[in-house]
């Protein structure tokens, strides 16, 4: 092995992983050769600098769920390179941490925090894998998947739907369907099962948030959290509403 095979070797070269013949030859070579040397260590600090940069990077909020809903419905290869390039850029220590977590057993959270991850997914026009402007097909579709039954309430179910997907929150399945209203807008009624916030203590009325121009409005019915999210007031948000 030569001096450039070397350099090209202890550029990957990862601390506290297990080294192969290759790069054990390596580094006996960086400690033999005083220039090698310097130029290992320099290299080493360069790599400990862009990490530090990178873990000092905060990660948007609701990444992870856009990451997962990206990663449940096929997608073309351009897609996938975007989306894995995001997640690189926004922190690669961010994504550690949340794939460990995935293999724990979840926080418990309230309304506001769901709430506010859901409507991070919805700032933009999120992607659905079904489309479709029947209510029933919508509904045998999530049957399918074995996802959180939704009752739809009245006034939300005259609008005309545009199809529906499944998310995740914290290890559960959440139904998301869309439906189209008045100016073009839109308005998403999310379902997930009572158990994904078990300590959540709601009353006998809505709890109403407002994420980023998003107003939402969330309630318990039966085993089911549902939350309506809509851009506009909460006069607006409170027709769709049951019993409005």
């Amino acid at each position: 092995m030569d001096e450039t095979q070397a350099r090209l070797i202890l550029q990957n070269y990862r601390p506290g992983l297990p080294n192969d013949p290759e790069t054990a030859e390596a580094l006996r070579m960086a400690a033999a050769n005083p220039e090698l040397g310097r130029w290992f260590a320099d290299e080493q600090a360069f790599d400990r600098a862009i990490a530090a940069q990178i873990e000092s990077v905060p990660a948007p909020f609701g990444l992870k769920t856009r990451i997962l809903a990206e990663g449940g419905a096929k997608k073309a290869a351009g897609k996938a390179r975007w989306i894995f390039g995001l997640a690189a850029f926004a922190a690669l220590g961010f994504l550690s941490a949340e794939l460990v977590s995935l293999w724990r057993a979840p926080a418990p959270v309230g309304s506001a925090e769901y709430a506010r991850e859901m409507a991070s997914f919805i700032q933009l026009a999120p992607p659905l894998p079904m489309e479709s402007h029947d209510l029933g097909a919508i509904r045998n579709w999530l049957s399918d998947k074995n996802a959180p039954a939704a009752k739809v309430p009245a006034r939300l179910a005259a609008l005309d739907p545009i199809g529906c997907r499944v998310l995740s929150f914290r290890g559960h399945e959440v139904t998301l369907i869309c439906f189209r209203r008045e100016g073009n807008r839109l308005a998403h009624l999310f379902v997930v099962n009572r158990a994904a916030m078990p300590k959540l203590k709601m009353g006998d009325k809505p709890v109403f948030d407002n994420e980023n121009g998003w107003m939402t409005a969330t309630w318990m019915e039966d085993d089911q959290i549902y939350m309506i999210a809509t851009q506009g007031g909460r006069t607006m948000i409170e027709k769709y509403l049951p019993n409005a």
